[in-house]
């Protein structure tokens, strides 16, 4: 595996760690004020650490679909960001580039030619 890819599975856990730790803190918010504008926010951050989870465990299949739906995941977690901020009227390109970086950091190294080679291995040389 190349070092650019173990790099991103690495951030990847890192995300996951920190949305595990989201869950746990919209879980006492929602549980200490039983205020139902959290549940969206809940079901969101529960719902990316499940997903990039899973797709994490699978990631010695070496498909290509695994990593195209990594980096649609990480997308879709970058544009519910910016819509967050489009709504609240706070979004100013730092908050697009910089706030997401983790995001945006593992897009990159998931496109690198590398990357490709690793992921469209043959069936036979797995």
């Amino acid at each position: 595996m190349p070092v650019t890819l173990r790099a991103a599975r690495v951030l990847i856990t890192i995300q996951v760690a920190f949305s595990l730790v989201g869950t746990g803190l919209m879980l006492a918010f929602f549980f200490s004020s039983f205020r139902w504008q959290y549940l969206p926010g809940l079901a969101y951050v529960a719902g990316s650490a499940a997903i990039l989870g899973w797709l994490l465990s699978r990631w010695m299949s070496r498909r290509v679909h695994l990593r195209w739906s990594i980096v649609a995941m990480q997308l879709v977690m970058v544009g519910a960001s910016v819509m967050d901020d489009a709504v609240f009227s706070t979004a100013f390109w730092r908050s697009v580039v910089l706030g997401n970086g983790l995001a945006w950091t593992v897009v990159v190294l998931l496109l690198l030619p590398s990357a490709g080679r690793w992921f469209d291995k043959p069936r036979e040389l797995r």
